[in-house]
């Protein structure tokens, strides 16, 4: 089964009140990289680290993640095009779960469409 490698963040209520006042200095003219909405406040509270197809390879990616907050080192995660460098002191928690894709799902024998069609008169 695959699995999902995901981190949540430090609420941000309950970060110091110099950062609040960074958000409020948002402007799309000076900074570019806002037009897309990622730089814009607010902030996200979990982002994807990986998806991985074993257990194993969902534990190695558990294991890098806590090698870099052991030494304070912030976290990199990629998403699509854009890579985040989450600091060590934003993340509250990682989570890992075993997920289930619609094409790991069984058939349903009984479909609406198999009934229907065994249900046809002529």
């Amino acid at each position: 089964m695959p699995y999902s490698v995901m981190i949540w963040l430090v609420d941000r209520e309950h970060v110091p009140s110099g950062l609040e006042t960074r958000e409020t200095r948002h402007d799309p003219v000076l900074n570019p990289g806002a037009a897309s909405g990622v730089t814009a406040p607010p902030a996200f509270d979990r982002l994807n680290y990986g998806f991985y197809e074993t257990e194993d390879e969902a534990k190695a990616a558990l294991k890098d993640i806590s090698k870099d907050l052991e030494k304070s080192s912030p976290v990199q995660v990629k998403s699509g095009s854009r890579t985040f460098l989450i600091p060590a002191s934003r993340v509250h928690y990682i989570v890992c779960e075993e997920v289930t894709r619609p094409k790991d799902e069984p058939e349903e024998v009984g479909s609406y469409a198999h009934a229907g069609a065994a249900h046809a008169t002529a």
